[in-house]
């Protein structure tokens, strides 16, 4: 029988070990990238973590010490501060997978842009007619404003947003199985006053933007960093 204490120790372990594992697959050879990932890994769990820390100090969301060692960061347990380093490493994974799919020398169509550019406006929109409540507000605010500015960056203009978006929906099958396990014991637990109560399944809508965020920034700092160290 394992203690309930190892529960979310377990989930980031066992969401991490088939990425880990086949990086150093020769076809795939992830392990050749980690420098720039782990740039890009360190940088966004920064940011994602103050975040994080802020919504748990406001109790927005909180954590169940049934299924968390108890070993705490700030307002953070241990395993919340694993969760910004693992999970985005099977994100990237993912995209860095997804390579030989696509031709990144092709210009991007016109469809694309305008797709992301209609999906950037209506999460802003989500946003800001629901800027009282904060874990929606100010998620779907800060989504929409990065998926409309940062195309237009150094940063995202070598981007491909059609591989982007594609991975990104085929990454929501791990997602609603990691994040469901999450919420459904409950090991995260939400204030349904800072969200839509809107769920699919037990995770709040919110989530699915969240993620989105969260592989926005690793991605297009992980392509940032990698062409400039394969330059």
């Amino acid at each position: 029988m394992i203690n309930h204490h190892f529960y979310y120790l377990i989930i980031n372990l066992a969401s991490v070990s088939f990425p880990l594992l086949f990086s150093f697959y020769p076809s795939i050879s992830f392990h050749k990238e980690w420098k720039p990932l782990f740039i890009s890994l360190s940088i966004t769990a920064v940011l994602f973590i103050l975040w994080d820390e802020w919504f748990t100090r406001i109790l927005v969301w909180s954590f169940n010490p049934k299924y968390i060692l108890g070993i705490y960061i700030g307002h953070l347990p241990l395993e919340e501060i694993l969760f910004f380093l693992l999970i985005p490493y099977c994100l990237v994974f993912m995209y860095h997978c997804s390579a030989r799919l696509f031709d990144e020398r092709k210009k991007e169509s016109k469809e694309i842009n305008v797709v992301r550019t209609l999906i950037s406006i209506l999460i802003l929109v989500i946003g800001i007619l629901n800027i009282y409540k904060w874990y929606t507000g100010f998620t779907f605010i800060i989504t929409g404003i990065c998926l409309l500015a940062i195309p237009y960056t150094i940063l995202g203009k070598k981007i491909n947003w059609k591989r982007f978006g594609i991975v990104y929906l085929f990454g929501l099958l791990p997602f609603f199985i990691v994040n469901g396990l999450l919420t459904s014991i409950p090991i995260v637990e939400y204030n349904n006053a800072e969200n839509l109560s809107l769920r699919i399944g037990s995770i709040p809508v919110e989530d699915t933007i969240y993620n989105l965020l969260l592989f926005l920034v690793n991605v297009v700092l992980y392509n940032y960093f990698k062409k400039l160290y394969s330059s």
